[in-house]
């Protein structure tokens, strides 16, 4: 596991090294490897997609703030766990908009942290089921970033780098995939998975795979309330871990 930490304070931040470093188990021969950063600027250079599992950012930092960097992040990585440490919760509609699985905060305590790793040493991406198209094509709901309706056919935008077309009508579509509180239709003849929203602008979802998905100006109030609850129900799931 490769986790980064990144924080301005340092006695903060090695106080938290500390606690992780005592509690990460071990996992065979993989090695688990911190990082740790004193300002945003340099954690950002040093980043790429893919490079770490966990990213802790301090909200409160001299230059770029901890939102912003996780906004940077989410342009480019939808799957690393990101984590706010902080000693305020004012900033609790941001983390949501980037997708944040953790709120942890100051003073850091070594139990807090213990309950952070069993949050994220216990993601599973086999938590969600799949479905059978009428076609008799079965779907994992995990790899639907977005569905979108043309000519009497769907078009499944997958996370596993291919698109799968089915002829059906966008209201079956819908009827299918939106009993699922984070599916929604937020446009006409598009579904969007909310798991795989990277950021969430004012009429505009940011997807995993690089697409803008428009809201629709009739169905705003009811997508965003959606979205909302979604995000709500993510957290209160990680707070009752």
């Amino acid at each position: 596991m490769r986790i980064a930490l990144v924080d301005d304070e340092q006695m903060e931040l090695d106080m938290l090294l500390h606690i992780l470093q005592k509690n990460l188990p071990s996992n065979g021969n993989t090695e688990n490897i911190i990082d740790t950063f004193y300002n945003g600027s340099d954690f950002l250079c040093a980043f790429q997609a893919g490079k770490y599992d966990i990213i802790l950012l301090d909200i409160y930092m001299n230059g770029i703030s901890g939102i912003d960097i996780a906004r940077k992040i989410r342009m480019a990585d939808n799957n690393v766990q990101l984590a706010f440490c902080t000693n305020s919760n004012s900033f609790a509609s941001e983390s949501y908009e980037v997708n944040a699985q953790y709120y942890l905060l100051k003073p850091f305590s070594e139990e807090n942290i213990k309950n952070m790793l069993s949050r994220f040493l216990s993601v599973s991406d086999d938590s969600l089921p799949s479905v059978i198209l009428p076609d008799g094509q079965e779907i994992l709901l995990k790899n639907i970033i977005f569905t979108e309706y043309s000519n009497h056919v769907v078009t499944i935008h997958n996370k596993k780098g291919f698109d799968t077309k089915t002829r059906i009508t966008h209201s079956k579509m819908e009827e299918i995939l939106c009993c699922y509180p984070y599916f929604c239709c937020c446009f006409k003849g598009i579904i969007t998975n909310f798991y795989e929203v990277t950021v969430h602008e004012k009429d505009i979802f940011h997807m995993s795979n690089g697409c803008t998905i428009p809201i629709s100006r009739r169905k705003s109030k009811d997508v965003q309330n959606a979205y909302i609850k979604f995000c709500f129900e993510q957290m209160r799931k990680e707070i009752n871990l």
